[in-house]
């Protein structure tokens, strides 16, 4: 038997969010794709950054 391939599981994207991509879309000369994968990748950097302060 063969193994099962993973699915890729997205996270809900809530309408406060959705909101705030479009604004910032519009305001930038973006799509709301692309802000809100400059939403998502500033966020992980942010925790990122954060669990590197814990170590002092």
């Amino acid at each position: 038997m063969g193994k099962k391939a993973k699915q890729s599981r997205e996270e809900p994207i809530d309408r406060e969010r959705v909101a705030e991509a479009d604004f910032y879309a519009r305001r930038c000369g973006l799509t709301r794709d692309e802000a809100l994968k400059l939403f998502k990748e500033a966020s992980t950097s942010k925790s990122q950054a954060a669990g590197k302060g814990k170590d002092r």
